[in-house]
């Protein structure tokens, strides 16, 4: 890191609260591995000592990843970091799925681009930095059902490598590298096929399509993935539940 850029991260920094200052800490720890899933983090005591501030903004600090389902406390008990986040769990109101019993990918191309400028918007990526695209089709009982382009930041493609020609959800195998989600933004829309979308999924250019965007967040506030999913209609359902 150069001279500018330190003093423009120290300015950044200095600008946070310092709870938040002290959660980005505690989220690095994680993040890197010093703190492995099912295990305790320092004591309340521990902490304070270590980053000279007050109880009351290690406690916040805490008690904002407890309520992210990054760490959890129990009565008598250290606090933990979650085994598995029960942030993906997602919103019990909203509920989709892809309708087929035996899922599988095909990945069509999985490189490094500069283009691409609203997926670096969305991932919150300076203008000219790279990101990976994983462009893939969704298939169910050996039929297409879906094109997907899912954006991803290096830090995060780099790992994705490994599994992205034969998982159909990059998700679970991101938390073994310690990188879990605490947020997902979905917009859903309704779009026409072009010739490209029509002709990988067996239909006419122009037919209508369901179309899922999403942002996925980490644990430290950062989107980990943007993905534009395009599904055949009758291929996908989609419920909202309202009330107790």
């Amino acid at each position: 890191m150069s001279w500018k850029e330190r003093c423009e991260y120290m300015s950044k920094q200095r600008k946070l609260p310092l709870y938040v200052q002290i959660k980005n800490k505690l989220v690095n720890n994680i993040k890197e591995g010093v703190w492995q899933p099912g295990e305790a983090i320092p004591s309340e005591s521990q902490l304070i000592e270590q980053y000279n501030v007050s109880r009351t903004t290690i406690r916040q600090a805490v008690q904002d990843l407890v309520q992210k389902n990054v760490l959890e406390t129990r009565r008598g008990a250290p606090t933990r970091v979650r085994e598995e986040p029960q942030v993906e769990l997602g919103n019990p109101g909203i509920m989709h799925h892809e309708l087929g019993t035996n899922m599988e990918v095909k990945v069509l191309r999985f490189e490094k681009l500069k283009e691409h400028y609203h997926a670096k918007y969305q991932l919150k990526l300076e203008e000219e930095a790279e990101v990976y695209l994983l462009e893939r089709l969704r298939i169910a009982d050996g039929r297409p059902i879906a094109f997907q382009q899912l954006f991803l930041p290096l830090s995060i493609g780099e790992k994705v490598k490994e599994f992205s020609y034969k998982d159909f959800d990059i998700f679970p195998k991101l938390g073994q590298h310690n990188i879990h989600y605490t947020n997902i933004q979905e917009v859903v829309s309704a779009s026409n096929a072009t010739q490209y979308e029509a002709d990988l999924l067996g239909i006419v250019p122009g037919e209508a399509l369901t179309d899922i965007e999403r942002t996925t967040v980490g644990i430290d506030s950062m989107p980990i993935e943007y993905s534009r999913t395009k599904y055949l209609p009758n291929a996908f359902h989609y419920r909202v539940e309202i009330g107790k």
